[in-house]
């Protein structure tokens, strides 16, 4: 009997203790999937913010729930994964799966793949991926001009990020090298309501002829991307199932 009450106390001591634990902004509950596919629960620490957004397909780092039995966290308590050493990481809602890509050769044709975390918005027979362009580390300014003009070009890639897509076992594409039209044709009926301006935007198009249609095709809003296009490919890939 004594040993049952001590195991109770011990047990509570336990849970009264990670409770005393505050979370800071860039950890979130959250989940490891090993490169068997076994599920671990505990919590995530983001390598990534605002300004760094990167920062999230390079590494990430896990503790679990015992690792707070003392109220704090310990730099040995942090798992370290890089994208080869696992399937994916969940955060929070988001899910980041571990791929071989290269945002040089979705861009521009040739580039070399390298293992990231890439964020999935869209599950299915479309998924929908966020890819975030890299900074260079060894770039060097040596003129303000330089500095200004590198930093625009940091701007650029966090609010720009690369809208990628797979339709079940074809390579990914650029969401900007996609006429979304066709791409949804298994799908008569979300088909026309994209056509017909049904989810609240004016139809994609990739192959506008002017130069300032090309522009706008290129710099549609990301914002209205990541909240628009998860409806219609969810409606898709509910329709195709």
């Amino acid at each position: 009997m004594k040993s049952l009450l001590l195991g109770a106390t011990l047990c509570i001591s336990i849970g009264l203790s990670a409770q005393n634990y505050e979370l800071k902004s860039d950890e979130v509950k959250g989940q490891i999937v090993t490169s068997k596919g076994e599920v671990l629960n505990g919590y995530i620490k983001l390598k990534g913010d605002a300004q760094s957004p990167w920062n999230n397909q390079k590494k990430v780092e896990f503790f679990t729930e015992e690792a707070l039995a003392d109220g704090k966290l310990k730099g040995k308590e942090l798992e370290k994964f890089k994208p080869k050493d696992i399937k994916a990481y969940i955060a929070g809602d988001r899910y980041f799966e571990s791929m071989k890509i290269s945002a040089a050769k979705l861009t521009l044709g040739m580039g070399l793949d390298q293992w990231t975390f890439v964020e999935r918005m869209v599950d299915g027979k479309i998924k929908m991926y966020r890819l975030y362009e890299s900074p260079d580390p060894a770039t060097v300014t040596t003129s303000e001009e330089q500095r200004v003009a590198l930093e625009q070009e940091y701007e650029r890639m966090r609010n720009e990020p690369l809208i990628v897509l797979q339709k079940e076992s074809e390579d990914m594409v650029l969401l900007t090298k996609v006429n979304l039209t066709e791409y949804l044709s298994e799908c008569p009926s979300v088909q026309e309501k994209y056509k017909t301006g049904g989810y609240g935007i004016e139809p994609f198009n990739s192959d506008a002829e002017s130069s300032v249609g090309k522009w706008l095709a290129r710099q549609m809003d990301s914002d209205v991307v990541e909240s628009i296009l998860p409806e219609i490919l969810g409606d898709y890939n509910t329709c195709v199932q």
